[in-house]
C-alpha cells in the first residue's frame, strides 16, 4: 500500500520534515525484483553535473555501502560507484551539493518531472513549478544546509496521481486509468563533504483499489487545495 497516512489530513506544501526514528534509511520489500528489473530496462535515468567528480563518487559509494551493511548485514551488494548503486536498491537517488546545486541523479521512477531537465539546478529552480512554495524558496539555502547537515537521517512524504502506467511507462495501463503514487523521501547528510544524499522511494496503487478510508482522506486533500494547486497536482 502507498504511504498516504504519513502525509497529513489536508494538503500542504510545507516540507513536513520528521526524524527517521526506527525506520530503515533504505527499504526493501517483496517488490524488489520488479523495481530492479524496471530500473535495468530504463533509459536516460542517470545524469551528472560537471561539479560531480570521482572523489565525490567514492565518498557517496562508501557512505551508502556503510548504510546497507548496517541495515542489511546478510544481504550481498556488488556496486562500486554511484551509477551501479541505483540498480541494486529500490530507491531513486539524488545528490545535492552545499553550493545549492543538484549534481547527480539516478532516477527511474520520476513523479511527473523530467530528471535530465533538473540536473545542475538550484533548490528554488527545481521546486519553482510547485504552487505555494514561494515562502520556502525564499529560504532555499536553509533547506539545502538542512539536507547536507542531516547526519541523523530525516524523512518526508509526498503524494500525487498520474494516469496510464503503474510505476513507470514500462508498465503501461489502459488510457485514463488513475494511479496514486507516494514518495518516501529520506535525507542523509555528509556535512564534511558538503553533500546530501536524497533517497526517493516511490510506491503506487490503482485508485480503484484504494479503500474507503483512503478515499475520504483523498477528498479532504483535494478540497483543501487552491485552484493553482489543483491544476498542478490533479490536472485540469
Amino acid at each position: 500500500m502507498v504511504d498516504w497516512k504519513n502525509y497529513g489530513p489536508i494538503y500542504s506544501v510545507a516540507p513536513g520534515i520528521k526524524k527517521l526514528g526506527s525506520l530503515p534509511i533504505i527499504e526493501f520489500d517483496d517488490q524488489e525484483e520488479r523495481y530492479l528489473n524496471l530500473k535495468k530496462k530504463s533509459r536516460d535515468n542517470v545524469f551528472f553535473d560537471p561539479l560531480f567528480d570521482k572523489k565525490m563518487d567514492v565518498k557517496i559509494t562508501l557512505k551508502i555501502q556503510s548504510i546497507l551493511k548496517n541495515e542489511y548485514p546478510k544481504k550481498k551488494f556488488q556496486f562500486k560507484n554511484f551509477e551501479e548503486i541505483g540498480y541494486e536498491i529500490q530507491e531513486d537517488i539524488a545528490i545535492f551539493h552545499r553550493s545549492n546545486k543538484l549534481i547527480a541523479l539516478h532516477v527511474s521512477f520520476p513523479s511527473m518531472w523530467v530528471p535530465k531537465e533538473k540536473i545542475g539546478m538550484t533548490f528554488a529552480s527545481i521546486h519553482a513549478p510547485v504552487p505555494g512554495m514561494e515562502t520556502f524558496l525564499d529560504n532555499e539555502q536553509k533547506y539545502v544546509d538542512m539536507m547536507v547537515n542531516a547526519e541523523k537521517p530525516i524523512i518526508r512524504y509526498v503524494w500525487g496521481e498520474h494516469f496510464n502506467y503503474l510505476l513507470c511507462p514500462l508498465e503501461p495501463l489502459s488510457e485514463g486509468i488513475k494511479v496514486i503514487h507516494t514518495e518516501r523521501q529520506t535525507f542523509v547528510g555528509m556535512p564534511k563533504d558538503d553533500l546530501g544524499i536524497f533517497f526517493i522511494r516511490k510506491k503506487v496503487i490503482l485508485f480503484k483499489q484504494t479503500n474507503n478510508e483512503f478515499q475520504i482522506w483523498y477528498k479532504k486533500q483535494v478540497a483543501s487545495m487552491t485552484e493553482d494547486q489543483l491544476d498542478y497536482k490533479i490536472g485540469p
